[in-house]
């Protein structure tokens, strides 16, 4: 029972649910009197967030606009820093720190570990690494059954996370040369996808044609503007296919832009090309031939990302 924003100053009986539909998956309430509110995203679509967050609701009196979007971000795992100070914070202080230990302790039912499994045939599917996340932190047991779905064990994400700081500590003063240049800041969401597009690039070697630090960090660039465009255009289910194929070429375009015009102007450092290749001499390259080299090199890669 619940006094919910717009529905008079009476508790009404609120249902919490999990949901997982094409566009939206996470936290919704149901009315007893009809209707109800969502909150979720395209992705990650997290279903055991969503679950726990149900937990969160259960405890509440009053239901607020942002209070789904809140439950959520308090149920997670591994909340963002600006999500604990907007959101986990304050509802931990409704619901109190003995009642938030006990929700995040719980083991996770099995039926929301089927839905996880079960649902990596659609189209849309439910996030794997969160099963990895509650087996490391003791809520759900491991089983063989989680590595033949793909699922990776916390040793593994351990080792990976550890050779991927050592990469990006490699390439950390052009990433954040990068990063100025394009305009947004060192640590981001966009910078994310460009370290994530950078260990690729490096685990896939030299032979592919990245035979100079500020050609790789230039090709990551690329490709993480193109994950980030894939997404966007994923989202604009609503618009019509041509303008979502033409919001992708668009922003694969300024990503290529972008990184061409970096390297063209921040690659000092002699490249090792023989003469004759892209007709580069070995001081440098101009916009035009940084831009030939990155689109030859990016449709390499797009296909793995």
């Amino acid at each position: 029972m619940a006094q919910v924003e717009d529905r008079g100053d009476k508790p009404i009986r609120c249902t919490p649910v999990v949901y997982d539909e094409n566009m939206n998956c996470g936290v919704a309430v149901l009315y007893e009197n009809g209707g109800g509110q969502m909150w979720g995203l395209v992705t990650p679509r997290n279903l055991i967030a969503a679950w726990r967050a149900t937990e969160v609701l259960r405890l509440l009196s009053v239901i607020e606009s942002n209070t789904l979007h809140a439950s959520y971000y308090t149920a997670l795992r591994n909340p963002h820093d600006s999500d604990i100070e907007r959101s986990v914070i304050p509802m931990i202080e409704k619901i109190g720190r003995d009642a938030y230990d006990r929700i995040m302790s719980l083991p996770v039912p099995e039926a929301i570990i089927r839905l996880i499994l079960d649902g990596q045939s659609q189209d849309f599917r439910p996030s794997l690494y969160p099963i990895t996340e509650e087996v490391a932190a003791g809520t759900i047991t491991w089983r063989q059954e989680f590595a033949d779905a793909g699922v990776e064990h916390p040793d593994e994400i351990e080792k990976k996370a550890k050779e991927q700081e050592e990469i990006i500590a490699k390439y950390e003063a052009l990433l954040t040369s990068y990063a100025s240049h394009i305009g947004i800041p060192r640590r981001s969401l966009g910078m994310n996808c460009i370290e994530n597009a950078l260990v690729m690039v490096v685990k896939k070697g030299p032979e592919e044609g990245c035979v100079t630090n500020h050609v790789t960090v230039a090709l990551a660039g690329v490709l993480g503007g193109v994950a980030v465009a894939s997404l966007s255009a994923l989202m604009m289910s609503s618009f019509l296919e041509d303008d979502i194929k033409g919001h992708y070429r668009e922003e694969k375009e300024a990503d290529l832009n972008a990184a061409a015009s970096w390297l063209s102007k921040s690659s000092g450092t002699p490249l090792p090309f023989p003469g004759s290749l892209f007709g580069m001499r070995s001081g440098g390259l101009s916009f035009k031939k940084a831009k030939r080299l990155l689109c030859e090199l990016s449709e390499k890669y797009i296909a793995l990302i």
